[in-house]
């Protein structure tokens, strides 16, 4: 099946940044609009997406460059699925749903998710595959009030956060987190097929819904040669 236009567009533009010189100017919103004969709407969609992956950055007023540094890591960070990055880096992921338990959390994790004392939550254990090979392994904390009857086979065929709007309603509209570079121990190794002592991502991940209420923290490890983080900063004053 044809990918959309707005994917093709996207591909290509990325299939010439990855051989351009870093910090060179990429053509004009006016010379893509001639060169691909789509909206000025549609151009832009496709210059936020590539700017939001860290491909490239725009200055107010000079136009639009090839970020310094362009990676072939899928980017770990941002509110892209892990299945989305690994598909535009073209390769496949699937999920080992490993176990799914209720539990009375520990204190880091009531205070992440706002929980009343011997509140239960349940602990959701992955591991995340690119290409059949273990990439990152995770533990997710879900509110049982929020998530009543949550089973591991709602994630046969759908991902997490279908789950969350599908059966609960529940969106995730904003993420925080907080990144340490760390060292495997040798069973987190066994996890991430790796040897222990390899360096990793280990982030730790807050999700809110819409009414500012915490649904999940999840607690990730990354395996740091496979895997970039990449944050974007703005000035105010552009």
């Amino acid at each position: 099946m044809q990918k959309p236009l707005y994917q093709r567009v996207i591909t290509d533009l990325e299939k010439q940044i990855k051989k351009m010189n870093p910090n060179a100017r990429l053509p004009s919103e006016r010379q893509l609009l001639i060169k691909y004969g789509i909206s000025r709407n549609t151009i832009r969609l496709a210059l936020q997406n590539l700017e939001e992956r860290g491909l490239i950055y725009r200055l107010h007023g000079k136009g639009t460059f090839v970020a310094s540094v362009v990676l072939d890591q899928p980017n770990i960070g941002g509110m892209y699925s892990f299945s989305e990055e690994l598909k535009r880096a073209g390769q496949k992921a699937s999920t080992q749903n490993r176990s799914l338990e209720l539990v009375i959390p520990n204190q880091h994790i009531i205070e992440q998710l706002n929980l009343a004392e011997n509140e239960q939550v349940y602990e959701l254990v992955r591991i995340r595959l690119a290409n059949n090979q273990p990439r990152i392994f995770s533990k997710s904390y879900l509110p049982a009030r929020l998530f009543p009857d949550f089973k591991i086979t709602d994630l046969q065929n759908q991902q997490l956060y279908g789950v969350f709007k599908q059966k609960y309603n529940q969106i995730g509209v904003m993420a925080f987190e907080d990144v340490q570079a760390v060292s495997l121990s040798e069973q987190e190794g066994q996890y991430l097929d790796e040897k222990a002592g390899s360096p990793c991502l280990k982030i730790f991940r807050k999700t809110i819904n819409e009414k500012n209420i915490p649904i999940e923290f999840t607690i990730s490890l990354a395996r740091g040669d496979k895997f970039i983080y990449r944050s974007r900063q703005y000035n105010k004053l552009f």
